[in-house]
Protein backbone atom coordinates (compact mmCIF):
# COMPACT_ATOMS: atom_id res chain seq x y z
CA UNK A 1 0.00 0.00 0.00
CA UNK A 2 1.29 3.41 -1.00
CA UNK A 3 0.19 6.87 0.14
CA UNK A 4 -1.11 9.28 -2.49
CA UNK A 5 -2.92 11.67 -0.14
CA UNK A 6 -2.77 12.41 3.61
CA UNK A 7 -5.59 14.10 5.55
CA UNK A 8 -4.69 15.76 8.88
CA UNK A 9 -7.42 16.79 11.34
CA UNK A 10 -7.06 19.84 13.61
CA UNK A 11 -9.17 21.33 16.39
CA UNK A 12 -6.28 23.70 17.30
CA UNK A 13 -5.45 21.85 20.52
CA UNK A 14 -1.81 21.12 21.41
CA UNK A 15 -2.18 17.46 20.42
CA UNK A 16 -3.69 18.47 17.08
CA UNK A 17 -0.60 20.61 16.48
CA UNK A 18 1.50 17.47 17.00
CA UNK A 19 -0.72 15.63 14.52
CA UNK A 20 -0.26 18.29 11.83
CA UNK A 21 3.52 18.29 12.31
CA UNK A 22 3.68 14.49 12.10
CA UNK A 23 1.46 14.52 9.00
CA UNK A 24 3.83 17.00 7.34
CA UNK A 25 6.85 14.78 8.11
CA UNK A 26 5.05 11.81 6.59
CA UNK A 27 3.97 13.82 3.54
CA UNK A 28 7.59 14.74 2.91
CA UNK A 29 8.79 11.17 3.52
CA UNK A 30 6.24 9.68 1.10
CA UNK A 31 6.30 12.63 -1.32
CA UNK A 32 2.53 13.03 -1.20
CA UNK A 33 0.13 16.00 -0.89
CA UNK A 34 -1.20 16.94 2.54
CA UNK A 35 -4.73 18.24 3.19
CA UNK A 36 -5.77 19.92 6.44
CA UNK A 37 -9.32 19.97 7.77
CA UNK A 38 -10.75 21.83 10.76
CA UNK A 39 -12.80 19.58 13.05
CA UNK A 40 -15.82 21.61 14.07
CA UNK A 41 -17.40 19.37 16.73
CA UNK A 42 -14.72 20.00 19.35
CA UNK A 43 -15.10 22.10 22.53
CA UNK A 44 -11.77 23.72 21.52
CA UNK A 45 -13.51 25.55 18.68
CA UNK A 46 -13.31 29.10 20.00
CA UNK A 47 -11.58 31.02 17.19
CA UNK A 48 -13.34 33.77 15.28
CA UNK A 49 -11.98 32.53 11.93
CA UNK A 50 -10.58 28.99 12.22
CA UNK A 51 -10.40 28.55 8.44
CA UNK A 52 -8.07 31.54 8.07
CA UNK A 53 -5.85 30.18 10.84
CA UNK A 54 -5.79 26.73 9.24
CA UNK A 55 -4.80 28.30 5.92
CA UNK A 56 -1.94 30.09 7.65
CA UNK A 57 -0.82 26.82 9.23
CA UNK A 58 -0.92 25.14 5.81
CA UNK A 59 1.41 27.79 4.36
CA UNK A 60 3.80 27.42 7.30
CA UNK A 61 4.01 23.63 6.89
CA UNK A 62 4.44 23.93 3.13
CA UNK A 63 7.43 26.29 3.53
CA UNK A 64 9.05 24.36 6.37
CA UNK A 65 8.84 20.91 4.81
CA UNK A 66 8.78 21.85 1.10
CA UNK A 67 5.57 19.95 0.46
CA UNK A 68 2.19 20.59 -1.14
CA UNK A 69 -0.31 21.53 1.61
CA UNK A 70 -3.94 22.50 1.09
CA UNK A 71 -6.41 23.60 3.81
CA UNK A 72 -10.08 22.79 3.25
CA UNK A 73 -12.08 26.00 3.21
CA UNK A 74 -14.82 24.82 5.53
CA UNK A 75 -15.11 23.28 8.97
CA UNK A 76 -16.22 19.66 9.14
CA UNK A 77 -18.20 17.42 11.47
CA UNK A 78 -16.88 13.95 12.24
CA UNK A 79 -19.07 12.43 9.53
CA UNK A 80 -17.71 14.96 7.04
CA UNK A 81 -14.14 14.23 8.14
CA UNK A 82 -14.75 10.52 7.54
CA UNK A 83 -16.18 11.32 4.12
CA UNK A 84 -13.02 13.28 3.29
CA UNK A 85 -10.99 10.34 4.58
CA UNK A 86 -12.53 8.08 1.92
CA UNK A 87 -10.48 9.99 -0.66
CA UNK A 88 -7.26 9.71 1.38
CA UNK A 89 -4.63 7.04 1.94
CA UNK A 90 -4.05 8.05 5.56
CA UNK A 91 -5.83 10.11 8.23
CA UNK A 92 -3.75 11.76 10.97
CA UNK A 93 -5.35 13.14 14.12
CA UNK A 94 -4.77 13.66 17.82
CA UNK A 95 -6.58 11.56 20.46
CA UNK A 96 -9.79 13.59 20.33
CA UNK A 97 -11.62 12.61 23.51
CA UNK A 98 -14.73 14.77 23.20
CA UNK A 99 -17.99 12.87 23.72
CA UNK A 100 -21.18 14.38 22.35
CA UNK A 101 -24.35 13.78 24.36
CA UNK A 102 -26.22 13.28 21.09
CA UNK A 103 -23.93 10.37 20.17
CA UNK A 104 -22.93 9.30 23.65
CA UNK A 105 -23.61 5.62 22.91
CA UNK A 106 -21.00 5.70 20.11
CA UNK A 107 -18.15 6.68 22.44
CA UNK A 108 -15.63 9.48 22.08
CA UNK A 109 -14.67 11.16 18.82
CA UNK A 110 -11.59 8.93 18.78
CA UNK A 111 -13.71 5.78 19.26
CA UNK A 112 -15.92 6.75 16.34
CA UNK A 113 -12.96 7.58 14.11
CA UNK A 114 -11.26 4.25 14.84
CA UNK A 115 -14.49 2.37 14.17
CA UNK A 116 -15.55 4.34 11.10
CA UNK A 117 -12.35 5.01 9.20
CA UNK A 118 -11.99 2.96 6.03
CA UNK A 119 -8.36 3.96 5.53
CA UNK A 120 -5.38 3.74 7.92
CA UNK A 121 -5.67 6.10 10.89
CA UNK A 122 -2.65 7.50 12.76
CA UNK A 123 -3.36 8.77 16.28
CA UNK A 124 -0.58 11.16 17.32
CA UNK A 125 0.23 11.79 20.98
CA UNK A 126 3.89 12.81 20.95
CA UNK A 127 5.58 15.92 19.55
CA UNK A 128 7.40 14.72 16.42
CA UNK A 129 10.99 15.68 15.64
CA UNK A 130 12.11 12.85 13.37
CA UNK A 131 10.78 9.75 11.55
CA UNK A 132 9.72 6.81 13.70
CA UNK A 133 12.72 4.68 14.70
CA UNK A 134 11.34 2.01 17.09
CA UNK A 135 8.09 0.49 15.85
CA UNK A 136 6.06 -2.29 17.44
CA UNK A 137 3.64 -4.35 15.33
CA UNK A 138 0.87 -6.11 17.26
CA UNK A 139 0.10 -9.35 15.40
CA UNK A 140 -2.50 -12.04 16.06
CA UNK A 141 -0.65 -14.70 13.97
CA UNK A 142 -3.54 -14.96 11.50
CA UNK A 143 -2.91 -14.85 7.71
CA UNK A 144 -3.31 -11.05 7.72
CA UNK A 145 -0.24 -10.66 9.95
CA UNK A 146 2.12 -10.63 6.96
CA UNK A 147 0.47 -7.72 5.10
CA UNK A 148 0.24 -5.80 8.39
CA UNK A 149 3.98 -6.22 8.99
CA UNK A 150 4.78 -5.23 5.43
CA UNK A 151 2.55 -2.15 5.78
CA UNK A 152 4.31 -1.11 9.01
CA UNK A 153 7.70 -1.29 7.30
CA UNK A 154 6.54 0.69 4.27
CA UNK A 155 4.91 3.31 6.47
CA UNK A 156 7.83 4.18 8.70
CA UNK A 157 11.10 2.55 7.45
CA UNK A 158 12.15 2.14 11.14
CA UNK A 159 15.59 1.33 12.46
CA UNK A 160 14.00 -1.47 14.53
CA UNK A 161 10.73 -3.27 13.80
CA UNK A 162 9.49 -5.57 16.58
CA UNK A 163 6.68 -8.10 16.21
CA UNK A 164 4.64 -8.66 19.34
CA UNK A 165 1.96 -11.23 20.05
CA UNK A 166 -0.06 -11.37 23.27
CA UNK A 167 -1.55 -14.73 24.24
CA UNK A 168 -5.03 -14.07 25.54
CA UNK A 169 -6.02 -15.62 28.89
CA UNK A 170 -9.55 -16.57 27.81
CA UNK A 171 -8.55 -20.19 27.21
CA UNK A 172 -7.03 -20.40 30.70
CA UNK A 173 -10.25 -19.05 32.19
CA UNK A 174 -12.20 -21.79 30.40
CA UNK A 175 -9.82 -24.44 31.74
CA UNK A 176 -10.22 -23.13 35.29
CA UNK A 177 -13.99 -23.20 34.93
CA UNK A 178 -13.86 -26.98 34.46
CA UNK A 179 -11.40 -27.52 37.34
CA UNK A 180 -8.32 -28.31 35.24
CA UNK A 181 -5.23 -28.63 37.43
CA UNK A 182 -2.75 -25.81 37.85
CA UNK A 183 0.01 -27.93 36.35
CA UNK A 184 -2.06 -28.57 33.22
CA UNK A 185 -2.82 -24.86 32.85
CA UNK A 186 0.87 -23.98 33.17
CA UNK A 187 1.76 -26.64 30.60
CA UNK A 188 -0.85 -25.21 28.23
CA UNK A 189 0.59 -21.72 28.73
CA UNK A 190 4.12 -22.95 28.03
CA UNK A 191 3.00 -24.78 24.89
CA UNK A 192 1.09 -21.74 23.62
CA UNK A 193 4.14 -19.57 24.14
CA UNK A 194 6.39 -21.96 22.19
CA UNK A 195 3.91 -22.13 19.31
CA UNK A 196 3.65 -18.35 19.21
CA UNK A 197 7.42 -17.89 19.16
CA UNK A 198 7.76 -20.47 16.38
CA UNK A 199 5.10 -18.70 14.33
CA UNK A 200 6.74 -15.29 14.86
CA UNK A 201 10.10 -16.73 13.80
CA UNK A 202 8.44 -18.08 10.64
CA UNK A 203 6.98 -14.66 9.87
CA UNK A 204 10.39 -13.02 10.23
CA UNK A 205 11.94 -15.72 8.05
CA UNK A 206 9.51 -14.85 5.26
CA UNK A 207 10.30 -11.12 5.40
CA UNK A 208 13.07 -9.11 3.76
CA UNK A 209 15.42 -8.77 6.73
CA UNK A 210 17.72 -6.50 4.73
CA UNK A 211 15.11 -3.74 4.69
CA UNK A 212 15.22 -3.15 8.47
CA UNK A 213 16.28 -5.07 11.63
CA UNK A 214 13.56 -7.34 12.99
CA UNK A 215 12.87 -8.74 16.43
CA UNK A 216 9.94 -10.45 18.13
CA UNK A 217 8.50 -11.10 21.58
CA UNK A 218 5.52 -12.84 23.17
CA UNK A 219 3.37 -11.53 26.01
CA UNK A 220 0.57 -12.97 28.07
CA UNK A 221 -2.79 -11.45 28.97
CA UNK A 222 -5.22 -8.99 27.43
CA UNK A 223 -3.80 -8.11 23.97
CA UNK A 224 -4.33 -4.35 24.26
CA UNK A 225 -2.99 -4.07 27.81
CA UNK A 226 0.00 -6.36 27.14
CA UNK A 227 0.90 -4.47 23.96
CA UNK A 228 0.68 -1.12 25.74
CA UNK A 229 2.99 -2.36 28.52
CA UNK A 230 5.48 -3.77 26.00
CA UNK A 231 5.60 -0.52 24.02
CA UNK A 232 6.32 1.38 27.22
CA UNK A 233 8.97 -1.10 28.39
CA UNK A 234 10.82 -0.99 25.05
CA UNK A 235 10.44 2.79 24.65
CA UNK A 236 8.73 2.30 21.32
CA UNK A 237 7.50 5.36 19.45
CA UNK A 238 4.75 3.79 17.38
CA UNK A 239 2.53 0.73 17.63
CA UNK A 240 0.87 -0.63 14.50
CA UNK A 241 -2.32 -2.64 14.95
CA UNK A 242 -4.92 -4.01 12.58
CA UNK A 243 -8.67 -3.71 12.94
CA UNK A 244 -11.44 -5.91 11.62
CA UNK A 245 -14.84 -4.74 10.51
CA UNK A 246 -17.23 -4.77 13.50
CA UNK A 247 -20.89 -3.97 13.88
CA UNK A 248 -22.12 -0.94 15.81
CA UNK A 249 -23.64 -3.31 18.38
CA UNK A 250 -20.29 -5.03 18.96
CA UNK A 251 -18.64 -1.63 19.27
CA UNK A 252 -21.18 -0.57 21.89
CA UNK A 253 -20.60 -3.62 24.13
CA UNK A 254 -16.85 -4.21 23.68
CA UNK A 255 -14.15 -1.78 22.53
CA UNK A 256 -11.74 -3.30 20.03
CA UNK A 257 -8.03 -3.84 20.70
CA UNK A 258 -7.32 -0.92 18.35
CA UNK A 259 -9.67 1.40 20.24
CA UNK A 260 -8.15 0.53 23.61
CA UNK A 261 -4.59 0.91 22.35
CA UNK A 262 -5.43 4.31 20.91
CA UNK A 263 -6.55 5.38 24.38
CA UNK A 264 -4.00 3.64 26.59
CA UNK A 265 -0.55 3.90 25.04
CA UNK A 266 1.71 6.91 25.48
CA UNK A 267 3.19 6.59 21.98
CA UNK A 268 1.49 7.03 18.63
CA UNK A 269 -0.88 4.39 17.25
CA UNK A 270 -1.35 3.44 13.60
CA UNK A 271 -4.58 1.53 12.96
CA UNK A 272 -4.88 -0.32 9.65
CA UNK A 273 -8.12 -1.88 8.31
CA UNK A 274 -7.14 -5.51 7.73
CA UNK A 275 -9.60 -6.12 4.89
CA UNK A 276 -8.10 -3.20 2.97
CA UNK A 277 -4.54 -4.43 3.61
CA UNK A 278 -5.42 -7.90 2.31
CA UNK A 279 -6.83 -6.45 -0.92
CA UNK A 280 -3.82 -4.15 -1.42
CA UNK A 281 -1.37 -6.98 -0.77
CA UNK A 282 -3.10 -9.24 -3.28
CA UNK A 283 -3.03 -6.44 -5.86
CA UNK A 284 0.70 -5.85 -5.27
CA UNK A 285 1.45 -9.55 -5.59
CA UNK A 286 2.76 -10.16 -2.05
Amino acid sequence: MYFDSILAVSDFSALSAHALNRAALLARQHQTPLRLVHFADSPNTYLVDPIARLGQRARQLARRHEIDVHALERSASLNEVMAEASASSLVVMGPLSHRSWKRFHLGTTLDQAVHGSICPLLVVKQAPDKPYARVLVAVDLSPVSMPLIDFAGRFSTPTMLTLFHAIDTLDEAKLRSVDVSREAIQANRFGSRLLARDRLAQLIGALDVNRHPLAFDVGHGDPAYSTALHLQATQGELVVVGKRRRSALAQFFTASVAQRLAKWVDGDVLIAPLDQLSVATAADGF
